[in-house]
């Protein structure tokens, strides 16, 4: 496996990306600001990494997606890896991801790489996503749940 970093020149990887991310219109409003790495598996991409800096302290995970074949075989902390090692690297001191509050993969995924739970926003989905349902696990996405992480070398 290797490392690309998305050449804004091309198409971006947007199959993947709406495995994240549901909305084409959400993500064209972080994709140009934002560093998308993928991590490719000989002729394709299986995973991708979008992050999008804050400010000088904080990045933020806007898009992490694997291709769902290669689901359950440790890409997605792979992926995760990459975006501590990138954080360390441009001394970055937090890291920021939002979800939403029917993740339930999601949330346990990140809890368990040292992710704590700081904000709900009500009705984020609602006012966000408008036209669009979107459940998973039976349960209406409706708000989102925001988590941060420190980073610390």
């Amino acid at each position: 496996m290797n490392w690309t970093i998305w050449d804004k020149t091309q198409p971006a990887p947007l199959e993947l990306l709406l495995e994240a991310d549901p909305s084409e219109d959400q993500i064209a409003k972080y994709l140009d600001k934002s560093r998308v790495f993928q991590l490719n598996d000989t002729d394709k991409t299986i995973g991708v990494v979008c992050l999008l800096p804050l400010n000088n302290k904080q990045i933020e995970i806007m898009n992490v997606a694997v291709l769902p074949t290669q689901r359950n075989q440790g890409i997605g902390k792979i992926l995760l890896e990459k975006v501590f090692d990138y954080a360390l690297q441009n001394n970055f001191t937090e890291i920021i991801v939002k979800t939403g509050n029917s993740s339930i993969d999601q949330l346990a995924f990140y809890q368990k790489n040292g992710f704590r739970m700081q904000q709900i926003v009500p009705n984020y989905f609602i006012e966000h996503y408008k036209g669009q349902t979107i459940i998973e696990n039976g349960i209406l996405c409706v708000d989102q749940i925001i988590l941060s992480k420190e980073i610390k070398s």
